[in-house]
């Protein structure tokens, strides 16, 4: 019995050695085989996160989109919201899947650094089909005044946070400018009902009527009528008050439309109006109108034909493209979404991303994102960015970047990296724009916040290449491929011994430290760097506009070799800007008491051939849309056929942490905004409300405080007792920079400011500081026909003409100071 026991159990051990060894075999093979083909697969998730409103009467204004993210005021010009009187905050939620268990609310200044109030509100009501919350503020805030609003919603998996500026006034007539608004833009669909708008319109025979893609009041009441389109408007208007500064507003209203074309097919659209009023007792003025549209590109077969593939009505900073060098492939951005077109075997496009979705509310075209294409090789592999406020899949809700390559064996969008960045998307596309980057040797290169950082792709790895910039420190090729840079150790931009410029494809650096004089880097032509030199001597010596004079400009080709330089004797040049082929500055001279004097103005061009169009990209007339932009492609009888890809893989997909650390900023900018966007930042006034004069803007400083405003100005002023509110200001003005802040007033050089526009300051209350020479001059009042001036030492006051005033000013290079209260 012991005996046959034992045989057994060496049986089974036998038996158990083989089962083991076969099974480690088989996880063998198993593990070998999903090394090669078992990745992780899935389509990119529909959205799912709420969107918050506001109630305004019959209206649901100010969609207000999740953020995972704490976005402290990087968000704050995304909107305004105006407080009833009894300042209870009407919100409509739109849940969708989700349940809101419970909401808190904070209050800060628009600094963050004073939280006014807080609270939380479990009084949810569900009753009407709406998830209705009322936030009941306090009077703690000051009316008046903005603030910044976070609202957080609980829903029991995750906190979601939300974000506008709010304000309690006495004075609120944006109800009525939302209606005007509302009503304008629902009109332009009736040529009937549009006969109520035609007096808004200020019809201009300069004016493009040959496009739909970007109209304003000077066109034609015609083409603001969509033309013989029949055009419908499809979907929901979705309205947002992006300003409101006591009787100036600025509203978006953002919607899709669509058309049926002479084949019977629907065509669909997005558009945006933009719409500046002003509000006056007798009526509100419709101060600025601007409508965006861009034609929703759908790879039908109808969009292939005669060499051209054709993307249809749109702009063409929203249109991109890239080749592969055996022209066999082509990745186009329409709008936001990319495809890739394959003109050789099949004639087909394939939809690489886009965030539409098939829930047709207001996050599927939500469009606070863009793409970036990086590389596109001759297998139809391409490697791009998305960047911005993430509308849908594993990042919905957050901002940033993710980088993707799409591998065309395996027709697979693969998802490599997210970096989570909390700034607004306008933000962050300033500095993609500024420096985003695929070397050959797969580094990606990217700027951000006075960063150069170098991420290897197939490890992950971040390399920081340069820190602690300031925003004009550095400056990129049109390709991005080049990149030049200030010594980030210098006390400031006009204390540089050195400028690198650095080659991203060979990873070649090379230090220009030519002549111990200071350089500053003013801009690229193509691949060619302008820099500008600043002699020691004149490094402290400011100009009226607070800026250092340079006293050469030098042109150097990519491999550093010196092509030219410009120079003249006596002389030194200020306000440098390089567009494209062109320098444009002011000329100045030094005056024998070593005061600066004005030279005029002066343009180089170069003889090189401009490349900002878009090459194989053209546009041609159709009977009915009007100008509409297509690809060249080679001519085949093929039938196009568009697809999506077969998969998505998130198997490699990884976040990324940059370690920013936010620096302290040694200049201060001024940022400037209109229709709705952000437009950049610039190193003094002047610069700033240049951006945005056409278009009724406004500036703001680093604090989003607005410091300049085109639409709030009234066309009579007449200041009382100014003398006692100036005997604090005259003291500082010895000291003035581009911005003086303190706790009560803001003091701004607004050097170079055209008359009309710096008088917009005496409606905040104080005088406009003006130098006529060496003597200070107030201007107290103004109206239709004439200039108030005192002359500060005498109290002489004058009473100019209008034209006489601003011959005067300019004459005397409009040296104007602006004081706004706080």
């Amino acid at each position: 019995m012991k005996k046959q026991t034992i045989n057994k159990i060496k049986r089974f051990s036998i038996m158990s050695g083989i089962f083991i060894a076969a099974l480690l075999i088989y996880f063998f093979i198993s593990y070998s085989s999903m090394e090669h083909s078992n990745e992780v697969y899935s389509s990119m998730e529909e959205p799912k996160l709420p969107v918050m409103f506001v109630k305004e009467n019959e209206y649901m204004i100010n969609p207000m989109h999740a953020y995972i993210q704490e976005m402290g005021n990087n968000t704050e010009r995304d909107m305004i919201t105006v407080l009833p009187e009894d300042r209870k905050l009407e919100l409509i939620v739109q849940e969708y899947d989700n349940m809101v268990m419970s909401v808190q609310y904070e209050i800060r200044s628009l600094d963050l650094s004073h939280l006014i109030e807080n609270g939380t509100v479990t009084e949810i009501d569900r009753s009407n089909g709406n998830t209705n919350i009322v936030l009941p503020i306090q009077n703690l805030i000051k009316k008046d005044q903005e603030y910044i609003l976070k609202i957080t919603l609980d829903t029991g998996e995750k906190s979601l946070n939300y974000y506008t500026r709010i304000l309690w006034t006495d004075h609120d007539y944006t109800k009525d400018m939302v209606k005007l608004a509302l009503s304008f833009t629902s009109c332009t669909f009736d040529k009937n009902e549009a006969r109520a708008i035609a007096s808004y319109l200020e019809t201009s025979e300069i004016a493009d009527n040959s496009t739909l893609a970007h109209l304003n009041l000077h066109n034609n009441f015609n083409q603001i009528t969509w033309g013989n389109t029949g055009m419908k408007i499809s979907g929901q208007y979705y309205m947002t008050l992006k300003e409101f500064d006591g009787v100036m507003s600025e509203i978006q209203i953002s919607y899709e439309s669509k058309m049926t074309n002479e084949n019977g097919e629907d065509k669909y659209f997005l558009n945006e109006d933009n719409y500046v009023l002003r509000y006056d007792p007798s009526r509100i003025y419709i101060m600025n109108f601007d409508r965006k549209t861009h034609e929703i590109y759908d790879g039908n077969v109808g969009s292939y034909a005669n060499k051209k593939l054709i993307l249809g009505v749109g702009n063409e900073e929203d249109i991109e493209l890239a080749r592969s060098e055996n022209d066999q492939f082509i990745a186009f951005k329409s709008n936001q979404e990319l495809w890739l077109f394959e003109q050789e075997k099949d004639a087909r496009v394939i939809n690489l991303f886009s965030y539409r979705s098939k829930t047709n509310d207001v996050r599927d075209n939500y469009d606070q994102h863009d793409t970036k294409i990086l590389s596109i090789d001759n297998d139809g592999n391409v490697d791009f960015i998305v960047y911005g406020y993430l509308n849908r899949g594993r990042h919905e809700g957050k901002c940033g970047i993710v980088y993707y390559t799409y591998d065309s064996s395996s027709e697979t969008v693969v998802e490599n990296f997210f970096i989570a960045l909390p700034q607004s998307f306008e933000r962050i596309k300033e500095d993609m724009e500024k420096l985003s980057y695929l070397s050959k040797d797969r580094m990606l290169y990217i700027y951000y916040e006075g960063n150069i950082y170098g991420i290897d792709t197939s490890s992950f790895e971040v390399i920081t290449i340069v820190s602690g910039l300031e925003e004009t420190e550095l400056i990129s090729s049109a390709t991005n491929r080049y990149v030049a840079y200030q010594d980030a150790e210098a006390a400031d931009m006009y204390h540089s011994k050195k400028i690198t410029l650095l080659d991203l494809e060979t990873n070649k650096a090379v230090d220009i430290t030519k002549s111990s004089s200071y350089k500053r880097v003013l801009g690229f032509n193509q691949d060619d760097l302008i820099y500008g030199i600043i002699e020691p001597e004149m490094a402290e010596n400011y100009t009226q506009d607070h800026d250092i004079p340079i006293s050469e400009i030098h042109i150097l080709g990519p491999d550093s070799e010196e092509k030219t330089n410009y120079s003249k004797e006596g002389l030194y040049f200020t306000n440098v800007s390089v567009n494209g082929i062109r320098i444009q500055f002011d000329k100045i001279s030094v005056g024998s008491g070593g005061e600066y004097r004005s030279a005029g103005s002066e343009t180089i061009i170069s003889n090189k051939k401009n490349s900002e169009a878009v090459e194989g990209l053209s546009t041609y007339n159709n009977n009915i849309l009007g100008k509409v932009w297509y690809i060249n492609v080679k001519d085949n009888n093929k039938s196009l056929k568009s697809y999506a890809p077969k998969k998505f893989s998130v198997e490699r997909a990884s976040t990324i942490d940059l370690n920013i650390t936010k620096q302290e900023k040694n200049i201060p900018l001024f940022y400037a905004y209109s229709l709705g966007h952000y437009r950049g930042k610039t190193l003094n006034l002047r610069q700033a409300y240049e951006l945005v004069y056409d278009d009724y803007g406004y500036v703001t400083n680093e604090n989003g405080e607005i410091v300049w405003n085109r639409a709030d100005k009234s066309t009579i002023v007449r200041l009382q007792k100014y003398n006692e509110k100036m005997n604090d200001i005259l003291p500082l003005l010895n000291e003035l920079g581009t911005i003086n802040e303190y706790q009560d007033y803001i003091i701004l050089n607004a050097s170079g400011m055209d008359m009309n526009s710096a008088l917009y300051y005496l409606n905040k209350g104080y005088p406009l500081l003006v130098y006529l020479g060496n003597d200070l001059n107030l201007v107290t009042a103004y109206d239709q026909f004439n200039i108030t001036l005192v002359n500060q030492e005498s109290q002489i006051e004058s009473i100019i003409g209008r034209e006489d005033a601003e011959n005067l000013f300019e004459e005397n290079n409009n040296h104007f100071i602006a004081v706004i209260p706080r």
